[in-house]
């Protein structure tokens, strides 16, 4: 007997109703042959760039319970107008659409001031992603909990690959960070991140704390600090 229900389950960047256009070709098509030999799995998955893989078990008579793994949000790219979420690969999953936190951490980072020239209908520049890789993961090994903002100012791009001047970390909403160039950014990130415990201890007894402004790593071994009147 052909296929007449579906079960679909694990989408979230990929609409229900996308899905199930996908499979309408197959409703005539004996259920257990499609679970069987992976027939839906490789439809789906090569017809949707959002999707990882695809499971699917068949429910007898005449049913499947299809279980799509959506590729992981990795950041927002942030332009003037419009904002993107995507995968580590570079692949957009969503354009403006809000992103729970089940399926994008309370860490997820915004890459600010991103051109749009840069975003094309399914995908980052690729060479934008390969040069952001290593800066996202060391922030993410040394501020695993913080909802950070990046910008990679004087960004140009090209065939040959991806420039820019100066990296900024942008601290609650507010606070710029000046790294300097990628150059020693993990060294940076440390002293970063022993400033930062450090004014959170002393700061945190203090009956009336110091606003920061901006904080400076681009000295070699040194921080500093532009604080602001204490709240």
């Amino acid at each position: 007997m052909g296929l007449t229900t579906v079960g679909i389950e694990g989408n979230s960047f990929v609409s229900h109703e996308e899905i199930v256009a996908l499979l309408s070709p197959y409703q005539s098509r004996n259920a257990l042959a499609l679970s069987a030999f992976g027939i839906v799995n490789r439809r789906l998955e090569k017809a949707n760039h959002k999707i990882e893989s695809v499971t699917t078990d068949y429910k007898w008579p005449t049913g499947l319970r299809v279980t799509i793994k959506e590729k992981k949000p990795w950041v927002t790219f942030s332009t003037q107008d419009k904002s993107v979420t995507v995968a580590e690969d570079g692949t957009i999953l969503s354009r403006g659409q809000y992103v729970a936190e089940d399926e994008f951490s309370k860490n997820g980072l915004i890459i600010r001031n991103i051109s749009p020239s840069y975003i094309s209908s399914k995908s980052i520049n690729p060479y934008l992603i390969n040069n952001l890789t290593p800066i996202v993961r060391l922030i993410r090994t040394f501020f695993p909990d913080q909802s950070l903002q990046l910008e990679l100012r004087g960004l140009t791009l090209s065939e040959s690959g991806c420039v820019f001047n100066e990296v900024v970390i942008v601290k609650d909403d507010t606070i710029p960070i000046y790294m300097g160039t990628d150059s020693h950014l993990q060294e940076k990130l440390e002293r970063l991140q022993q400033y930062l415990r450090h004014y959170d201890e002393v700061e945190a007894q203090a009956e009336q704390p110091r606003s920061i402004q901006y904080i400076d790593v681009r000295v070699p071994n040194k921080i500093i600090v532009n604080y602001g009147a204490r709240l």
